[in-house]
């Protein structure tokens, strides 16, 4: 029962904090969203990079780095052919 509650509260904490900032950035120039978009993923990237790569590496040796770099280069790639 408490983990339900903790996870309604997450859940009702980020919607607000989503609309908050989609109501507050609905405005902003293309070069702002850029800059939050890439602080965004940095910020995803450090994250995997702190808690998933020690236990990739661990498991699929220094393979795992490789198709670490390929996927990010992927989406990369994707969102740069996305927007010629």
């Amino acid at each position: 029962r408490r983990i339900i509650s903790l996870w309604l509260l997450i859940a009702v904490i980020c919607s607000i904090a989503s609309a908050a900032g989609f109501s507050l950035f609905s405005s902003a120039s293309p070069h702002w969203l850029a800059f939050i978009q890439a602080f965004a993923g940095g910020a995803i990237l450090i994250m995997l990079a702190n808690s998933m790569m020690p236990e990739a590496y661990e498991h699929g040796g220094k393979l795992a780095g490789v198709v670490t770099v390929l996927g990010f280069f992927v989406s990369v790639a994707m969102i740069v052919l996305e927007n010629p």
